[in-house]
């Protein structure tokens, strides 16, 4: 089955097609990961995106579903050079192949993935569409003109009770499984939506915690979650990870930036107080360094390679954030070290 891969820059690329057989559209990203695929393609922050796959050979080892990051996979579709289809794994047998095809999401493969990079890396991201047909679009959409959160985050209310007295309010914006089940080990949390009335709240919390996400923080659909961050931040700790950070920013009056290309994949250094971590990212947007210095956030952290801001903090008050992620999954654990001053932070005891 071919199918082809057609960039708004006029380039079209003709491959082999798996997965399913439908057609999609939204911007071309690439992630440097070696492994941690299934974990890669069912993060929630992905949403709207078309992925490509840097290192060669993807799935060349079997599917677990207990390593998804969600209950479902996320990317809008996904590109490959040599995908491997035939390891099976997961409690229902299935392969790589109807694992995509299942979750309805277009597969092109044979692609010369490195062209592609190289070109994001020059140009920047591209909109695209994988199409049936050797036929430009007529335009191509906007995914972040869409509430990528909503899909992504929960629907209703839930709590974790891990046996801690001490409760954290964790606002969904588009989570990992991993990042609930890091914070759990700390203290019970309450799960909420996205638009849930957080102005109206009855049960008691010792902190804030904002994680990963999908979309442009700037969205009207996120407007609520910085008006409350705004309100809440002098009367309780807040914490963020990911695009909990660009909101924690934007409420306290700093400004966040589209990124030329974005950071994706689990080899980035970041600099701190001379320390550096090997660090996993996924974003396309992030924090502007310059907006900071008229806010009370202070940048304790940068990415080596192109300074972008991976860690902030109050200059007074128990408010901080990481870009990067902690959790990892897939990735390096050199940031578990975030879990533990959160653990510190609410004075939750370490058993």
């Amino acid at each position: 089955m071919e199918k082809y891969l057609i960039l708004e820059d006029g380039t079209i690329i003709k491959g082999k097609g798996y997965g399913y057989s439908g057609e999609t559209d939204g911007e071309i990203v690439f992630t440097t990961s070696m492994s941690g695929y299934i974990e890669t393609i069912t993060d929630p922050s992905y949403a709207g995106q078309i992925l490509i796959f840097a290192f060669p050979e993807i799935a060349n080892y079997p599917l677990s579903y207990e390593n998804m990051e969600s209950n479902k996979i996320q990317i809008s579709g996904l590109i490959t050079k040599d995908a491997h289809n035939i390891f099976y794994g997961g409690e229902n047998g299935d392969n790589f192949n109807e694992f995509l095809k299942n979750n309805k999401i277009p597969a092109i493969d044979g692609i010369d993935t490195r062209f592609l990079v190289e070109k994001i890396r020059k140009n920047g991201v591209l909109k695209a569409v994988i199409s049936n047909k050797n036929e430009m679009p007529d335009k191509f959409n906007n995914p972040y003109d869409k509430n990528l959160v909503g899909p992504a985050s929960r629907k209703k209310y839930q709590y974790y009770d891990s046996g801690n007295k001490k409760n954290i309010l964790f606002i969904d914006v588009g989570t990992k499984n991993s990042l609930i089940n890091n914070l759990s080990g700390i203290a019970s949390l309450h799960i909420v939506p996205y638009n849930y009335d957080l102005f109206n709240i009855k049960f008691k919390y010792d902190a804030i915690f904002i994680p990963n996400g999908p979309g442009d923080p700037n969205h009207e659909s996120l407007k609520n979650v910085r008006e409350f961050i705004r309100e809440k931040y002098n009367e309780v700790p807040v914490i963020g990870v990911c695009l909990g950070n660009q909101l924690i920013a934007l409420a306290l009056n700093g400004k966040t930036e589209k990124m030329k290309f974005g950071h994706r994949g689990v080899n980035h250094a970041v600099i701190n107080d001379k320390k550096i971590y090997i660090t996993s990212h996924n974003h396309g947007y992030a924090v502007n360094g310059d907006s900071l210095k008229n806010t009370d956030l202070i940048a304790t952290g940068f990415d080596i390679n192109d300074n972008t801001v991976e860690m902030m903090e109050h200059k007074e008050l128990p408010v901080y954030s990481v870009q990067f992620h902690p959790e990892a999954h897939p990735g390096p654990y050199d940031g578990l070290w975030f879990f533990e001053k959160i653990r510190n932070t609410v004075g939750a005891k370490n058993d």
